[in-house]
């Protein structure tokens, strides 16, 4: 007993006196003064469950970046994508540190990314480097916290991970940040379905705090059978206004377990599972609501699920639904309502419905769609068929539809489209009112094909379009600055020329940005050469020249 409560007084000094937690192990925290958090671990994204913590950096870029623990410089990768400029520390105990979306890196980092660059005539590089190549002490400043990449502003994003599995770990089993609130509860949706499995109807609950962080949803009336439950529920942490994950998640119904969620720990290769935890749709809304049925949940790392998590309703019958969420804290908030089972919901009739589990290969026209038996997140109804499409006012074009709504797979299917298509054609989904996004699409014997990640409508469209260079002029810092875009499928490569030799030149998609500085050593005095050329994803080339007088 004494040497519990030593421990928990020791991990409390160390918090005050040096800034950090002692837990599994002592790491300092990666950015100077109090941590503030906008986006925390397993928290549910767009494509993935997040892998780290975001650290806010007050909308600022140049804060400095610390070392939180002895280590060697393992890998370094700049990026217009991803996390832009990161670095990966190795330390002992097994642990890799991550730091991304960094501005730039310190002199010692930057010489040796330089250098890569030039060699591999490349802004982008990606290499791992041997053990004893550069080594940092705790608290040594590593770089500077910017906004590259595909960050949506200035942060600093920090995730561990364990260095022989690649597994990603919860920096906050790490670091001790401040947490005084329990989740918050904004609402309670529930799902029924029809007697083959599709989900036919989505209704949210309103739910009333009753104080204590205990909320009440009623009696609710739902179609008798298998019923899902969803919630929609936020974390903060004092200081922050940002939305924040969840840590746990656990459903009872009658008394009896039916779903849990734990997120101290996860793994890349798990990212194609994030819709079988989320909804798809209400998170395009803007809501973030955490699923707490589906089929695959059992192959997300922390998530377990009873007979697929569902609540089973009989008619006429009353059913007791708990609802517990806590944050890495251990604060907890609870919901409780009560389900109450009217007449089910027959099966649609004349409807194809896919099943979970088996793979499909859905036709129409010139178009073949191959479904793969593990990328249905739950039955759906579809009907494929050719449909007519307005581009704009005046165009049409002929798609292919599966589903009329946009629906999440759990992976990538295949699509083929057969016909004598012109050069530089390119698979799209089509996303109404003309809009198209444009997928990464090859040439086949037969026509061309994509990988699709979701079901919906698509066509063939012709990027006939080169990129745009628009020059900018010279910035006060000294750098060259063009802003660059592509109508339709996209920047595939650029290149930068000075005095007919590569100069390297920074892209950021996010600002459609290309700039370089004329420090670097291909310029001259004088008149000098600049050649950029731009290529998209259909293999369109636009080029721009100039002389310029430095």
């Amino acid at each position: 007993m004494r040497t519990g409560l030593a421990c928990v007084v020791f991990g409390v000094l160390s918090f005050f006196v040096s800034g950090v937690c002692v837990g599994q192990d002592s790491l300092r925290y990666p950015l100077p003064g109090t941590p503030l958090l906008s986006g925390n671990f397993f928290e549910l994204r767009g494509t993935h469950f997040h892998a780290g913590l975001d650290f806010k950096t007050g909308g600022k870029e140049g804060l400095p970046v610390i070392c939180v623990k002895d280590g060697y410089l393992a890998r370094v990768c700049v990026s217009p994508t991803g996390y832009g400029n990161a670095l990966y520390l190795a330390h002992e105990g097994g642990i890799t540190t991550v730091y991304g979306h960094l501005r730039r890196f310190v002199p010692r980092v930057a010489r040796l990314v330089r250098d890569m660059q030039y060699r591999k005539e490349s802004f982008a590089v990606d290499t791992v480097l041997l053990a004893d190549s550069i080594f940092f002490h705790a608290g040594d400043t590593i770089a500077y916290s910017g906004n590259t990449g595909s960050s949506g502003g200035p942060h600093l994003h920090f995730e561990i991970r364990d260095t022989e599995s690649e597994s990603i770990l919860n920096p906050q089993r790490y670091l001790f940040i401040p947490d005084e609130t329990a989740p918050t509860v904004r609402g309670v949706y529930v799902y029924a379905f029809r007697a083959d499995g599709v989900c036919a109807e989505r209704r949210l609950v309103g739910v009333k705090n009753k104080g204590g962080r205990r909320y009440a949803a009623g009696r609710v009336a739902v179609p008798a059978g298998r019923v899902g439950l969803g919630v929609h529920a936020d974390d903060f942490m004092k200081g922050s206004w940002n939305k924040l994950g969840l840590h746990t998640l656990t459903v009872w119904a009658a008394g009896r377990k039916i779903f849990h969620l734990r997120a101290d720990s996860s793994d890349f290769s798990q990212s194609r599972w994030i819709n079988a935890v989320k909804d798809f749709d209400l998170y395009r809304e803007g809501k973030t609501v955490y699923r707490t049925f589906g089929h695959y949940q059992s192959r997300v790392r922390g998530a377990w699920n009873s007979a697929g998590g569902c609540v089973i309703v009989p008619k006429d019958s009353l059913v007791p639904v708990r609802l517990e969420l806590t944050d890495v804290a251990g604060h907890r908030s609870v919901v409780e309502l009560e389900l109450l089972g009217r007449d089910s919901l027959p099966a649609a009739e004349g409807e194809k419905v896919l099943e979970v589990g088996k793979e499909y290969r859905l036709e129409a026209g010139g178009y073949t769609l191959y479904i793969y038996d593990d990328i249905l997140p739950e039955p759906l109804a579809v009907e494929e068929k050719l449909v007519a499409l307005p581009l704009d006012s005046v165009r049409m074009a002929e798609g292919f539809q599966v589903t009329p709504e946009t629906r999440p797979l759990l992976g990538t299917g295949r699509l083929e489209a057969r016909g004598n298509f012109p050069p530089r054609s390119v698979i799209c989904l089509y996303e109404g009112e003309g809009r198209l996004s444009a997928l990464a699409t090859a040439r086949t014997v037969e026509g061309v094909s994509a990988s699709v990640g979701v079901l919906g409508t698509y066509v063939v469209a012709r990027d006939t379009v080169p990129p745009s260079i628009v020059y900018r002029g010279k910035s006060k810092e000294g750098n060259l600055r063009f802003r660059i875009s592509d109508d339709l499928s996209g920047i595939s490569t650029y290149r930068v020329e000075v005095n007919g030799r590569w100069c390297l030149f920074r892209y950021d998609p996010k600002f459609r940005l290309l700039e370089g500085s004329v420090r670097e050593p291909v310029f001259k005095k004088g008149e000098n050469r600049l050649t950029v050329r731009l290529t998209d994803r259909a293999g369109n080339v636009a080029t721009w020249e100039r002389t310029i007088a430095l």
